[in-house]
C-alpha cells in the first residue's frame, strides 16, 4: 500500500502538518511544587483562550512530587511562537526560572495524525 506514489505522498503530506506540537517535562523542587503547580494552572486557563490552542493539557506526576508534564498543540508554528510571547506564558517561564527548574523539552509529531489519514 505505501509503495504505490499516491499513498505515499499523501503520508508525506500528513507528516509535514504544520501545526506545532510539544511535550514538556518541568521540574522543581518538591517544596515548590505547590508554586509551579499555581501558575501551571493560570498559564493553561488563559492559553486554552488563545486562537490557536489545540490542545493544552498539564498533568502532576502521581510518583515525584515537583514533576509536571505539559502537552500542547497548536495550529501553526506562528500559533506556538505567539504564544511564547504572552503575558501569561512569560509569567510562568519566569517562574521556571526564579525556582530553579529543569525543563525537558520536546517538539513531537503525534503518530494519530498518520493513522487516523490512512
Amino acid at each position: 500500500m505505501f509503495h504505490d506514489g499516491a499513498a505515499f505522498r499523501f503520508l508525506k503530506d500528513l507528516m509535514m502538518s504544520h501545526s506545532a506540537c510539544v511535550v514538556a517535562i518541568l521540574t522543581v523542587s518538591a517544596d515548590r511544587a505547590r508554586d509551579l503547580e499555581l501558575e501551571l494552572v493560570r498559564c493553561t486557563v488563559a492559553s486554552r483562550k488563545e486562537e490557536g490552542c489545540q490542545r493544552y493539557v498539564i498533568s502532576r506526576d502521581m510518583e515525584t512530587a515537583g514533576r509536571f508534564t505539559a502537552e500542547e498543540r497548536w495550529a501553526s508554528t506562528a500559533a506556538f511562537e505567539q504564544h511564547l510571547e504572552t503575558p501569561h506564558f512569560r509569567a510562568l517561564a519566569g517562574l521556571l526560572d526564579r525556582l530553579n527548574a529543569t525543563v525537558q523539552l520536546m517538539r513531537v509529531e503525534p503518530l494519530d495524525e498518520i493513522s487516523d489519514g490512512v
